[in-house]
């Protein structure tokens, strides 16, 4: 299990809020995920979640997602190929948010 770390940048005029994500998302720290989620979209009605270096995500992470796409236009940036974008295809996240890929 790789240890997870959450940095958050608050939206600015020209650009929406951002969380950058990397290593496990799951149980044991989707409390902290989510804060880092909510924390982000403070008064933003945008939030751009980098992904790249994610390398696991479990349901819950995926529910954390799913509840953030409800309430806010969400965008996921992630690797051109593997298990994120295979989780979000399968998923269905990226029918509700829009899915960009970034080397």
């Amino acid at each position: 299990m790789k240890h997870a770390w959450f940095a958050v940048t608050p939206a600015a005029a020209n650009r929406p809020a951002l969380v950058v994500a990397s290593g496990d998302i799951d149980l044991a720290n989707v409390e902290e995920f989510r804060t880092a989620m909510t924390k982000a979209c403070n008064g933003s009605d945008a939030l751009t979640i980098d992904l790249t270096e994610v390398s696991y995500c479990d349901s819950t992470a995926v529910g954390a997602l799913f509840s953030v796409a409800a309430t806010t236009t969400l965008t996921l940036m992630i690797r051109p190929s593997g298990n994120i974008k295979t989780l979000l295809r399968i998923s269905g996240l990226d029918r509700v948010a829009t899915v960009v890929t970034k080397e």
